[in-house]
C-alpha cells in the first residue's frame, strides 16, 4: 500500500520504511531506535505495520493511509528544504548538505534528520510481500539528527558525510532529509513534520573533470506570479553552465510539464499554457541540486 501512495504522489510523499525485528535481514538498529523515541501509540505497546504521516501516527489499517496522504496534501507548509551534494563511485563515499528556509512569521525549532533509503530489497516477510522500498539503511549521523532554531524567514543549513555500504546497490539509494518538531502533540504520539525532501544518490554524482566542491550554490527558484491565474515564469540561477530538469506534478503525481535544457547565469522558463485550477508542485534538478516547491493556479 505504501509503495503505491508513493508512486501515485512521486514529488509530493517521501517515505522511511523502519524495519524493527532484528531478526529481519533489512532490520536497522537506529531504525527501531528512532521508532520508540514516539511514545507506544497501541494501547501503550509498539506494533507493526504502523503509518505515520508528516510525524502523526494513523495506525494499522492500510485501506485509511492513502486517505490520511491525500488529507495532508493540501495543507500548506512553511518550511522548504533545498539539498546539494556529492557522491564519489570510487570510494562510496559522499556528503549531503540540506538548507532549510523558515518562511513562517515565528521561530521554529525542529529536528532535523538524514537518512539513506533502499529500493528493491529482496525479503520474503511474515506478510508475504518479498519486495520492499524506501528501506531504512542508515540514520546519519545517527536517529538523534540535528536540532536547528530557525527565526522567522531565516534559513540554517545540516550538512553530514555518507557512506554507502558494500551490500547497498547505489542506483537504488535515496538520501531522505525531514525536518520535525521538537514538541509532542499529546495524546497523539506524534512530532509533527513541517517537511521532507529526497535526492537519488546518483544524481548527486562527481564527474570526472568537475571540482569537488561541497557546497554548491543553490539554484534558488522565483515563481512569479505565485498564486497565478495565467501563464507563470520559473527563474533561477546557475553560476556555471549545468543541464537543468524543471518539471511540475500534478495532485495525482504525474509530470503535467516538463522543460530540460541549459543553463547559465540567469534562466527564465516560460510555462505559456494555463494549468487547471489547483495546487501544483515543482521540481527543479540543476548541478546536482533539486530542489522543490508548491505552485497555486486560480481561476
Amino acid at each position: 500500500m505504501l509503495d503505491q501512495i508513493c508512486y501515485d504522489y512521486v514529488g509530493y510523499v517521501v517515505a522511511v520504511e523502519w524495519h524493527v525485528g532484528s531478526s529481519y535481514p533489512l532490520y536497522s538498529a537506529e531504525g527501531r531506535a528512532k521508532w520508540f523515541m514516539y511514545p507506544p501509540p497501541y494501547q501503550g505497546a509498539y506494533a507493526t505495520p504502523w503509518l505515520w504521516v508528516d510525524g502523526r501516527q494513523r495506525g494499522f489499517n492500510y485501506y485509511l493511509w492513502r486517505s490520511f496522504v491525500e488529507a495532508r496534501l493540501s495543507e500548506p507548509t512553511p518550511v522548504l528544504i533545498t539539498l546539494s551534494g556529492i557522491y564519489d563511485q570510487t570510494s562510496r563515499n559522499g556528503t549531503i548538505k540540506a538548507w532549510i528556509q523558515n518562511d513562517s512569521t515565528e521561530a521554529l525549532t525542529m529536528r532535523v534528520s538524514v537518512v539513506i533509503t533502499e529500493d528493491s530489497c529482496y525479503y520474503v516477510g511474515p506478510n508475504g510481500d518479498p519486495w520492499h522500498n524506501h528501506v531504512c539503511r542508515d540514520y546519519i549521523p545517527n536517529q538523534y539528527g540535528t536540532v536547528l532554531t530557525i527565526p522567522a524567514g531565516g534559513v540554517d543549513s545540516v550538512e553530514q558525510p555518507f557512506t554507502i555500504a558494500s551490500n547497498w546497490n547505489e542506483e537504488r539509494c535515496k538520501i531522505v532529509v525531514y525536518a520535525q518538531s521538537t514538541t509532542i502533540v499529546p495524546a497523539d504520539s506524534s512530532y509533527p513534520m513541517y517537511q521532507g525532501a529526497q535526492v537519488a544518490v546518483m544524481e548527486l554524482l562527481v564527474g570526472v573533470n568537475e571540482q569537488k566542491s561541497v557546497v554548491r550554490p543553490v539554484p534558488t527558484v522565483t515563481v512569479v506570479p505565485n498564486p497565478s491565474r495565467g501563464k507563470v515564469e520559473f527563474r533561477f540561477t546557475t553560476p556555471v553552465e549545468t543541464g537543468y530538469r524543471l518539471e511540475i506534478y500534478g495532485t495525482d503525481g504525474r509530470v503535467m510539464k516538463e522543460f530540460t535544457g541549459r543553463a547559465k547565469g540567469e534562466t527564465r522558463v516560460m510555462l505559456k499554457e494555463k494549468l487547471p485550477s489547483g495546487i501544483y508542485l515543482y521540481r527543479l534538478t540543476a548541478s546536482g541540486v533539486v530542489q522543490t516547491g508548491k505552485l497555486t493556479i486560480g481561476e
